[in-house]
């Protein structure tokens, strides 16, 4: 049923990440190491900064368009994109180009300029993919729907890692073995959205593409149905809190544990597929009981004491450190599908496709907000301390889903 959708979205989530991570990896190594922790930033940001400003005309599309045409042209217009990624790690090859002091500055440009173009490529398409869910499995299917997506979007974003790692280990001093998966990945992307089928049903209402005013009238729509709002932003959070894990374990892996580039890669991997463990159980879970929201909050309550041993953990302990990630990611899964199927669930299906733009705005934005303060907290304190702030957050977002579900149920 959800197939063709499921190898889309994987094959999108491992392309996005894989050039996000390369781009981290291979630019950070062209830089001296002061410099790290901003290019990191800069290139996190630059893949998410899109989605605050193009998810509304990425709901127009979807109206006018209809869902699955705007995922295959966004997918077709992948291949350009990746192209000019290709083209700034060339540019790095001596046997190719021939190196001079500015080439790094113009090779650093075309690479995150690519992120940034990808960024707007994922935006555009974002909200018709995750609307078709509940167009191809009906209601009663959302919670399967959405724990195979998140799954497989997860397990796609930290193989990317892992990936982006092994490949920049080995093959380093060849940027056209790494860089040549790009484009293999969007022509098989490209492929996949070829085979989705699904009777769609779009909204006939036309809101403005002005970013602030759609997020400000989203907001009031979303006001409407009983505790959507707050779902949506305890989403947001848990959002920020797994772009600042990823941007974190890398460095911390490198600088506080010593591990080699391919280690840290194989460490988010494990996470990841604890996260995609935790997304299928859940589905599985809430498509029989559909209260599982209930129970979300106790999952988020394990994530933060989770961070919290980390926290306390000796940096050399890196084998427990994985265990813990590993555990932290089956319980962040647990903790994320039953909000999403809570929007799947509640939100009239002409008002879907707008309410899942207005929520790529609001996570979005804080996605982008976890490369500031990741690069905040580590002008002033050591790597660690990140998983303490993540550990806080994270326990104030389960207290404030527990009250949420409090109202909802009077």
């Amino acid at each position: 049923m959800y197939n063709a959708l499921y190898t889309t979205n994987f094959i999108s989530t491992l392309n996005d990440n894989y050039q996000k991570m390369l781009g981290m990896l291979v630019v950070t190594g062209w830089v001296s190491s002061e410099w790290k922790p901003m290019v990191i930033s800069i290139t996190g940001a630059a893949l998410v900064l899109p989605y605050i400003f193009c998810s509304p005309l990425a709901n127009r599309a979807a109206q006018v368009y209809g869902k699955k045409k705007v995922v295959r042209v966004c997918k077709l217009l992948e291949l350009p994109i990746v192209l000019l990624a290709v083209l700034g790690f060339l540019m790095k090859d001596p046997n190719i180009f021939t190196q001079h002091s500015w080439t790094t500055v113009v090779a650093t440009t075309l690479v995150v300029l690519a992120i940034f173009l990808i960024g707007i490529q994922s935006s555009m398409y974002s909200p018709a993919k995750y609307g078709l869910i509940r167009d191809i499995g009906g209601v009663e299917n959302v919670s399967k729907g959405m724990g195979g997506m998140e799954s497989l979007s997860f397990l796609g974003m930290l193989l990317a890692t892992a990936l982006a790692a092994f490949m920049v280990d080995k093959f380093s001093a060849r940027p056209m073995v790494y860089s040549s998966i790009l484009v293999i990945l969007a022509v098989a992307g490209y492929v996949a959205s070829l085979t989705i089928r699904a009777e769609e049903v779009n909204a006939e209402k036309r809101e403005s593409l002005n970013p602030f005013a759609y997020m400000k009238s989203t907001h009031r729509l979303a006001s409407g149905y009983k505790g959507l709002n707050s779902v949506i932003y305890i989403l947001s959070i848990f959002w920020w809190f797994a772009t600042t894990i990823q941007l974190s374990t890398i460095v911390y892996c490198q600088e506080a544990m010593g591990l080699e580039k391919g280690e840290p890669g194989i460490i988010m991997c494990i996470a990841a597929i604890g996260i995609s463990i935790g997304c299928v159980v859940s589905g599985k879970i809430g498509n029989r009981f559909p209260d599982e929201i209930k129970r979300a909050p106790i999952y988020g309550l394990l994530v933060s004491a989770g961070l919290t041993s980390i926290f306390m953990l000796n940096a050399g302990h890196y084998i427990i450190f994985t265990v813990l990630l590993f555990i932290v990611g089956i319980c962040g899964g647990m903790f994320k599908v039953p909000l999403d199927a809570v929007i799947q669930r509640t939100v009239k299906q002409e008002e879907l496709n707008t309410v899942l733009a207005y929520f790529n705005q609001v996570s979005f934005l804080f996605m982008l907000l976890s490369s500031f303060t990741y690069y905040g907290i580590t002008l002033v304190l050591p790597q660690k301390y990140v998983f303490m702030m993540l550990a806080v957050v994270m326990l104030g977002a389960s207290v404030w889903l527990w009250k949420v579900n409090e109202y909802i149920s009077k």
